[in-house]
C-alpha cells in the first residue's frame, strides 16, 4: 500500500498543515490584538482626571442650564451632551479616574448672574474639545457630521457668550496634538 505522505490519526490529536497555518495566523491575531490593547491603554494612561472631570462637570452644568433655560433644540443638545459625558465616563474609567462628579455649581443661573461661578479654564476646555470634534468630523466625515458640527458650533456659540460673562480675555483655538 502507497504512502500518500500523510497519516491518519484516528483522533489522537494530529495537525495538519493546514491546521498549523490557521493556528499560526490565530496566533499572530492574538499578538497583534494584544498589543493593540497594551498601545491603547498606555496612550489613554496620559489622561489627567481632573481634566476629564472638568469636561464632565462641564457638560452636565451645561445640561442643567438647558433644563432651566431651553433654547430652540434644549432635547437634541441635551442628547448631545449626554453622550459626550457617556464618552468622558469611558476615558475616566480607562484612566482610572474615581468618585463622582458633579455638576460645578448648583445655580445653573450663574453665568447669567455675572458670571461668579464660571471658570475660564473650564470654558477654555470645553471650546477646545469642540473645536477637537469639529476637526475630527471634517477629516472623516460621515452622513451625519454635517449635523453634528452644526451642533457643536452652536455650541462653542453658548460657550463664547459664557466666556464674555465670565471675563475670559483671548481666542480660544485648537492646539497642535488636539
Amino acid at each position: 500500500m502507497a504512502s500518500s505522505g500523510r497519516t491518519a490519526r484516528g483522533g489522537r490529536g494530529g495537525t495538519s498543515p493546514r491546521q498549523r497555518k490557521i493556528a499560526g495566523v490565530a496566533a499572530i491575531g492574538v499578538t497583534l490584538g494584544v498589543a493593540f490593547a497594551v498601545a491603547t491603554g498606555t496612550s489613554q494612561a496620559g489622561e489627567n482626571c481632573q481634566g476629564l472631570d472638568t469636561a464632565v462637570g462641564n457638560n452636565l452644568a451645561f445640561i442643567a442650564d438647558q433644563l432651566v433655560n431651553p433654547d430652540a433644540l434644549p432635547e437634541a443638545r441635551i442628547a448631545n451632551r449626554q453622550a459626550v459625558i457617556d464618552q468622558l465616563e469611558q476615558r475616566r474609567t480607562v484612566a482610572g479616574c474615581t468618585g463622582e462628579v458633579e455638576v460645578p455649581d448648583a445655580d445653573p443661573n450663574a453665568a447669567l448672574n455675572g458670571g461668579a461661578a464660571e471658570n475660564c479654564d473650564g470654558l477654555d476646555g470645553a471650546v477646545r474639545n469642540n473645536l477637537a470634534f469639529i476637526d475630527g468630523q471634517r477629516r472623516n466625515p460621515d452622513a451625519l457630521s454635517e449635523a453634528r458640527i452644526a451642533n457643536r458650533q452652536a455650541v462653542i456659540d453658548l460657550l463664547e457668550q459664557r466666556r464674555t460673562l465670565a471675563g475670559c480675555t483671548g481666542q480660544v483655538a485648537l492646539t497642535a496634538g488636539g
